[in-house]
């Protein structure tokens, strides 16, 4: 597995969101306007669907990024497309939607993850095994 660091995806994110050099308020406002999820859960994100082993070739963190735009902000794909780099509306589709469907499948272990780490304690399992 080839793990991300979360400067990756700030450098990603560079050119879809106008972010200040230093992580500030204004960073951590427009980050989560536009991705809604900060940098170190995307690099748990990506680090836990490992693309380079279940996407095809080509895939750049940026396309999760891309995924998670789409999730937040929610725009037609015409204008997420041109927002998020001018990219093609089929290419924005294709990554987005690649990414959207691997992340529903982590769901629960990311979900159950960041309330662990925030509640300290571990949550009872409701989910069919």
């Amino acid at each position: 597995m080839c793990e991300i660091a979360p400067n990756i995806f700030i450098n990603a994110a560079n050119d879809i969101v106008n972010l200040p050099h230093s992580r500030n308020d204004v960073f951590n406002r427009r980050w989560n306007s536009a991705f809604g999820a900060s940098p170190e859960v995307c690099s748990v994100l990506w680090n836990k669907i490992d693309p380079f082993k279940t996407m095809p070739t080509g895939v750049d963190p940026k396309h999760l990024l891309w995924a998670l735009y789409f999730l937040t902000v929610y725009d037609t794909e015409h204008n997420s497309s041109q927002r998020v780099g001018k990219v093609d509306e089929k290419t924005y589709r294709k990554w987005s939607e690649l990414f959207v469907e691997a992340i529903s499948w982590l769901e629960y272990e990311v979900v159950s993850f960041f309330l662990t780490r925030i509640y300290r304690t571990p949550l009872q399992s409701t989910h069919p095994s």
